[in-house]
């Protein structure tokens, strides 16, 4: 996706994996230029457009994961895979599965297929 004369400086809008720290699990970062949503209701709100990123569905700064995300964009279905796998963490109690910041011990967490 990345090619010749890519501008870091330049967000484009997609989904991408990758890991937020190192030893973590991948998680799934979209990328888009919209409207902002409000943090308590999730409404729309009547804000300028700007870019905006999530991980995982969770919001998170842009600067944060772009454009480090750039280097493996995935489809949606991806995504969407990444994000469950993130719910099932949750409800199993793995908690690297459950937290993408913390380090996979490779004896306890199963494989992410």
């Amino acid at each position: 996706m990345t090619a010749t004369g890519f501008d870091p400086d330049a967000p484009i809008p997609g989904y991408y994996r990758m890991r937020l720290r190192s030893g973590g699990v991948f998680v799934a970062i979209r990328i888009w230029f919209g409207q902002p949503r409000d943090p308590l209701t999730g409404d729309l709100m009547d804000r300028s457009l700007r870019w905006q990123a999530t991980a995982n569905g969770n919001p998170i700064d842009l600067d944060r994961v772009w454009p480090q995300c750039a280097a493996d964009p995935i489809d949606e279905r991806e995504a969407r895979h990444l994000v469950s796998l993130q719910r099932w963490g949750r409800e199993t109690g793995h908690a690297a599965l459950a937290d993408p910041t913390r380090k996979l011990n490779p004896l306890s967490t199963p494989l992410q297929f």
